[in-house]
């Protein structure tokens, strides 16, 4: 494959794989915030070793707070945010000015919430912005294969998440399936036993007995990432 449309693939497949994270990471620190005002400690050292990132943190609230704004951490969401941002201006040309826009408003916003008296409030914006930036794709990428190299993204973040963080883990064959349909049309060359092995697992994924094989098939799904 052409260099040049291999850096345009592997770039809108991140873009889609830190949209997604950031989604999800935002949910998951909402509901850690709501518990810790009821005084649940969220298990952030757990959370870190799922996610196989430093935690040079010492409390959860320290660690929920710098978790989402500490803009030096590079695992923080609003890093994440800004990874996604740093695709989208390059892929200007091919999401379209609408759609980057969406992204844009998105950091404007995660970086008010972050100076802002009550951050929380403001997070649900984002995850707003970032849902319209997924709609505005659908509707301003008008190749497929870039749209739909987006969506791979998304479910391969999703699908990666569900799995190191039981997250949401019920809907887990149905983004299997997904990515299945989405899979017939990107141009990314798959890695074909890793295919095969995620297809047997795919109508009963079971992340308590199949974590690892599962993580290994998604992971390394796609030889161009």
């Amino acid at each position: 494959m052409d260099s040049e449309i291999l850096s345009k693939t592997n770039r809108l497949f991140w873009l889609g794989r830190y949209v997604e994270r950031t989604i999800v990471e935002i949910d998951i620190m909402m509901d850690a915030y709501d518990r810790a005002i009821d005084r649940e400690p969220f298990d952030f050292r757990t959370f870190c070793e799922q996610l196989e990132i430093e935690c040079p943190y010492e409390t959860s609230d320290e660690f929920i707070l710098s978790f989402l704004f500490d803009e030096d951490y590079p695992c923080s969401v609003i890093s994440t945010l800004g990874y996604a941002y740093d695709n989208a201006i390059v892929l200007r040309e091919v999401i379209s000015s609408a759609s980057l826009s969406y992204i844009q408003m998105a950091v404007n916003i995660m970086q008010s919430a972050a100076s802002g008296v009550a951050p929380m409030l403001e997070l649900q914006s984002v995850v707003d912005m970032l849902y319209a930036f997924r709609g505005c794709c659908d509707d301003r990428v008008l190749d497929t294969a870039n749209r739909y190299t987006i969506k791979c993204g998304y479910s391969v973040e999703y699908i990666d998440m569900c799995i190191r963080l039981n997250y949401h883990v019920h809907t887990l064959d149905v983004e299997l399936a997904r990515l299945q349909t989405r899979l017939q049309n990107t141009p990314m060359r798959r890695d074909g036993k890793r295919l095969m092995a995620l297809l047997g697992l795919a109508p009963n994924p079971d992340p308590a007995s199949n974590r690892e094989l599962l993580l290994d098939c998604v992971e390394g799904l796609f030889l161009d990432a």
